[in-house]
């Protein structure tokens, strides 16, 4: 006849052993150190990208301010701040079509444990 154990001595043995596998997984999980450098690498590009898309949406802010303050008068100056607010909107396009590929990039790539 085979021994019978009850409900609760099973539960208490796979909860006890149940956490010590998944350590034990993790510990013998191998990564490969060129995924993780390419991916930082990935990850530092797209930081870049950020932070330049940034300093021209604050440089269109200072901008628009500045075609408020200027005088009608001010013709040339006015004409100019025109031309350098499109300029930077071209800009700010293309740097959201840089970061928009390079998140394509890294998911495509695989890079584990990324959060974009």
């Amino acid at each position: 006849m085979a021994p019978r154990f009850s409900a609760i001595f099973l539960i208490a043995l796979l909860g006890y052993v149940g956490p010590l596998h998944s350590e034990d997984f993790k510990r013998t999980v191998i990564t490969d150190p060129s995924i993780s450098r390419r991916c930082d690498l990935l990850s530092e590009n797209r930081k870049t990208k950020i932070s330049h898309k940034q300093r021209i949406m604050a440089m269109i802010e200072r901008n628009k301010h500045l075609q408020k303050m200027t005088p009608e008068n001010k013709v040339t100056l006015k004409r100019k701040l025109e031309v350098n607010l499109g300029h930077l909107e071209h800009e700010l396009t293309l740097v959201l079509t840089q970061i928009q590929f390079q998140e394509e990039n890294i998911v495509r790539k695989g890079c584990p444990g990324i959060t974009l």
